[in-house]
């Protein structure tokens, strides 16, 4: 039996509280006809799949949204009989599961639609059982059937007797300092849905906007929102930023803090080199920390030599390369540390915060990269 990661080493504490409040405080940003769906891919950003389900269902989310069809196997074989809907598409082997799991997908091609229809006639469910969702490519390029294509495709799902009722899109560059491009294919997105409406389609579900648009766009005829990172607490760039002004945003928490206990502590001479490739020597006769946490617990390599982590609620560089598994801090200045001590690497002590958003910003890479990285050696202690 392999053996559960152990919270004496590295851990992950996840406040579903915060992530329930997260959820009731963005509802009231929303319009009230406007449901939110709940996106827990990637188990639920490194936060726990199941749980976080749970807790945003019961803070007011209707929808839960997941990448692969193993993740909405989890949910369902946890209880959890909420809608979920399919983000991405599934192999076409995978349909036998979306349907006995009733999962909603999205369809945007019709090779896909064929598949859906034919392993339903196979698994003699009928055809309109289990409505789809068609996915609109207005500029994304991943999947969807592209604008001018969309009549053809929902007469075909009609000709086959596949219902329809749900239509949607995805935006590739709601969180960037121009939304020019983004309201151009909102209006795409608008007129899409118009030409349908008029040759006899119903949609019960509009859903366009990612966390960046929920925040930053006009939802006109929009009844349901798709955030991720912001059900975490994670803000995206520019989330408080509109063409017509600022943006007064709702109340949200990280729910998220990641820890890691010090294992030893050395006093070592000026001069002294660190770690792997020797990209540090020591400036002063100093005290090196040896934390419990490295690459291959999903920290960040890239950090080395440039971030800190918070120790007694003081700031302690980080110094020579992050190993797989451990990493060295420059304790000096902090004389009161010892070997057992926890430091934290994501969340606040004493007055003194590391944001995921910060470390992001500092190695270049998107907010959502941050706690997903975080690998199953990371214990989670859910409260």
């Amino acid at each position: 039996m392999p053996m559960s990661p152990s919270p004496r080493r590295a851990w992950a504490e996840i406040d579903l509280s915060a992530i329930a409040q997260n959820v009731r405080n963005l509802q009231t940003h929303l319009k009230a006809e406007t449901q939110i769906l709940a996106v827990v891919k990637a188990d639920a950003y490194g936060h726990g799949a199941v749980e976080v389900s749970q807790v945003a269902l019961n803070a007011g989310a209707t929808w839960l949204g997941v990448a692969a069809v193993a993740e909405g196997v989890q949910l369902r074989e946890a209880g959890i009989d909420a809608p979920i809907l399919l983000l991405c598409n599934p192999a076409p082997d995978e349909f036998e599961e979306v349907l006995q799991y009733r999962f909603t997908p999205m369809i945007g091609d019709a090779p896909t639609l064929h598949t859906f229809a034919q392993e339903a006639d196979r698994l003699n469910i009928p055809r309109n059982e289990l409505p789809v969702h068609i996915e609109v490519d207005t500029g994304m390029g991943r999947a969807g059937v592209l604008p001018q294509d969309a009549p053809a495709l929902y007469h075909e799902m009609q000709r086959l007797g596949v219902t329809a009722n749900g239509l949607a899109m995805h935006f590739p560059d709601a969180d960037a300092d121009d939304l020019t491009s983004t309201f151009r294919q909102q209006n795409l997105f608008r007129e899409t849905r118009a030409t349908l409406e008029q040759q006899g389609a119903k949609f019960d579900w509009i859903h366009l906007s990612n966390s960046a648009a929920t925040l930053r766009l006009n939802h006109t005829g929009e009844n349901l929102v798709r955030p991720g990172r912001l059900l975490y607490g994670i803000l995206p760039p520019n989330a408080d930023k509109h063409p017509d002004g600022r943006i007064v945003l709702p109340a949200l928490e990280p729910a998220l803090t990641l820890r890691a206990r010090i294992a030893v502590i050395r006093d070592l001479p000026q001069g002294h080199p660190l770690s792997y490739g020797s990209t540090y020597h020591l400036k002063r006769p100093s005290r090196i920390a040896t934390t419990l946490i490295g690459y291959g617990d999903g920290y960040p390599r890239s950090l080395s030599n440039i971030w800190t982590m918070l120790l007694h609620g003081k700031r302690a560089p980080i110094v020579g390369r992050i190993c797989m598994d451990q990493s060295l801090l420059d304790v000096t200045d902090i004389p009161d540390a010892k070997p057992g001590d926890s430091v934290t690497c994501i969340g606040e002590e004493g007055g003194e915060r590391i944001l995921a958003v910060e470390i992001a910003q500092r190695i270049g890479t998107t907010e959502h990269a941050i706690t997903t990285r975080l690998t199953g050696r990371v214990a989670r202690i859910i409260r």
